[in-house]
């Protein structure tokens, strides 16, 4: 079992609208090792800087990081207007297309999470869209005698599962380590780590390395992986389908060639995405 890491230690910091600062991992840099993933953005946001906009191709995951002061508010044009609390996630699939806005819950309070792009294979890039969504109340817990926390988000860490099931198979853990803990990563699946708080040593049967906050690295391969702690870490596991297919993204929309993006563009302008009013605060 071999296992190889790409790793980036660049991040690209920027302010955007009313009070918008974004965290960017630069996926270039992880190259193929990061499918699915196509963007990954640490964000505080607080306002209404963004209105109602459409995506397709893919699945927008926002997960509401448990420092945030505020919760995430998310609306879309399949009906959906939902609240989470730090904790809990929103993950919009929107797939064949859909139209989606989301702000702080309370404008006045900061906003801190994660957004994060999901790339979808061809075979289901296109299927309908939906929205599924998890409190932080409901987030199964896998605990170690020696006080390490896998929150499972999504998928499974040892006999536990996530109720959250989305159309490809995926893993966001989220882990509080005192000690260590091993995570096997499948055969066709990649995994991107990223750490919150502290500092974490992965090590296989090759190699050994640390990963400090505000960094990520990326995984490919197969086989099991030790995360020890160098000090008490908070660090997410990402996993999911290793997607070798051409990409295509524009703006808000992934795809897989220049028919497929037209195709998305005539969708979206003859009204087929749905219809989402801009919030009003009268």
């Amino acid at each position: 079992m071999t296992i190889e890491m790409s790793q980036t230690l660049a991040v690209k910091d920027g302010r955007h609208g009313q009070y918008l600062k974004v965290k960017s991992i630069d996926i270039d840099k992880l190259g193929q090792m990061a499918s699915p993933i196509c963007l990954f953005d640490d964000f505080r946001v607080s306002g209404r800087p963004f209105g109602p906009h459409p995506h397709a191709g893919f699945s927008q995951i926002t997960y509401v990081l448990r420092d945030s002061i505020g919760g995430n508010r998310s609306r879309d044009s399949l009906g959906n207007d939902i609240v989470v609390a730090p904790g809990g996630i929103v993950w919009t699939q929107a797939a064949n297309g859909m139209l989606h806005q989301e702000v702080p819950a309370d404008p006045t309070h900061e906003l801190h999470g994660l957004q994060v792009f999901v790339n979808l294979s061809e075979r289901h890039k296109f299927v309908a869209p939906r929205v599924l969504h998890l409190e932080s109340a409901c987030v199964p817990l896998w605990q170690s005698p020696d006080g390490d926390i896998v929150r499972v988000v999504v998928g499974s860490f040892g006999s536990v599962s996530s109720p959250l099931a989305p159309e490809e198979p995926f893993d966001f853990l989220d882990i509080e380590l005192r000690d260590e803990i091993v995570f096997h990563l499948v055969q066709g699946r990649n995994a991107f780590v990223y750490v919150l708080q502290g500092r974490v040593s992965i090590i296989s049967e090759e190699w050994e390395h640390e990963v400090s906050s505000g960094h990520a690295v990326a995984l490919t391969g197969s086989g099991n992986l030790t995360f020890a702690a160098s000090s008490p870490s908070n660090f997410l596991i990402l996993s999911g389908l290793d997607i070798r297919e051409p990409v295509l993204a524009q703006g808000p929309f992934i795809v897989n060639n220049r028919q497929q993006l037209d195709d998305v563009l005539a969708r979206y302008r003859a009204g087929e995405m749905g219809h989402l009013e801009p919030i009003s605060d009268r």
